[in-house]
């Protein structure tokens, strides 16, 4: 039973990235720099669009300190 769920909540997250990806990119915009649909590597935080939809509501994203 765990080998299952463990599979389902895999699967899960694979199709939360893809729908994720197509929703930030409004309209079909190409997204820069590209984030890749295969890799987790450069999102998060690691990336300027994904990092300033993460951040706190209250902080402001471009504020170095």
């Amino acid at each position: 039973i765990g080998k299952g769920a463990a599979g389902a909540r895999g699967n899960d997250t694979k199709m939360l990235k893809l729908v994720v990806l197509n929703w930030i990119a409004l309209n079909g915009a190409a997204i820069q720099p590209p984030l890749h649909r295969n890799s987790k590597i450069d999102w998060g935080f690691n990336h300027k669009l994904t990092g300033s939809l993460l951040c706190l509501v209250g902080l402001d994203w471009k504020d170095t300190e």
